[in-house]
């Protein structure tokens, strides 16, 4: 499992993004690290019981520049048992999810301003077996990283991709894979053109950091890529 993004193919994307948006963020989380156990699993004396990230967040400068703010810094812990040859051992992950919106104006669907563009940033701790890191969310669908932020949107359809550019999040150069879909805003239940961005995971410290975005177009055009740059390229993280 390497550091590659999530669902760059865009008919693969396209496939999977079909599926109702019905994962929890906890599930999302599961699913990554029972997706780093299973390599963990075959090795003896390797893993520990527990393993911790620390929380990447928003500079207040660029929340103050972008207009966003923040919504949550969760932390969300996840434990799984794992086993071979009948012997079982419990892991602890505990990630980190952090959250931001701003309100956009949507009056060509009726509707005045709306939070609904989303910037949201995981955390998550690398797994290291003998020596080589694993990446437990280099294998996230696209359906599977916007239910991170399902509390905004619900169902993707018509998901194409439009492109990727490389920016520095961390220090460390990576790719912004962008794509364009409909959706539902739950809060209006009005269906709309949305943006999703999604970063390769990068790696930082002990850590894995991935970001997304999701935003409405306004009149058809994208608006939020120069902001969402912004805001990729001011984490802070310990």
């Amino acid at each position: 499992m390497g550091t590659t993004t999530a669902g760059t193919d865009g008919v693969s994307v396209a496939e999977n993004v079909l599926l109702s948006m019905t994962v929890t963020r906890r599930h999302v989380l599961a699913a990554g690290v029972t997706a780093g156990t299973g390599v963990v699993a075959g090795c003896t004396n390797v893993v520990e019981d527990s393993l911790s990230s620390t929380a990447a967040t928003v500079s207040g400068a660029a929340l103050a520049e972008t207009g966003y703010d923040e919504r949550a810094v969760d932390e969300l812990v996840v434990r799984r048992t794992v086993g071979r040859f009948g012997i079982e051992r419990s892991l602890e992950a505990r990630n980190w999810y952090a959250e931001y919106d701003r309100a956009i104006p949507l009056e060509a669907l009726g509707l005045m301003r709306v939070q609904a563009a989303v910037v949201a940033v995981l955390t998550t701790p690398q797994i290291v077996v003998l020596g080589k890191t694993f990446n437990p969310v280099g294998d996230f669908s696209t359906n599977e990283l916007v239910a991170l932020i399902q509390s905004r949107y619900d169902r993707l359809e018509d998901v194409q991709s439009v492109g990727e550019e490389s920016i520095s999040i961390l220090g460390t150069e990576t790719t912004i894979a962008r794509y364009e879909a409909r959706a539902r805003l739950i809060s209006e239940r009005s269906r709309l053109d949305v943006d999703l961005q999604v970063s390769e995971p990068v790696a930082h410290g002990d850590d894995f950091v991935l970001c997304i975005a999701v935003s409405p177009q306004a009149g058809g055009l994208e608006t939020e890529s120069d902001t969402v740059r912004t805001m990729f390229t001011s984490l802070e993280h310990a």
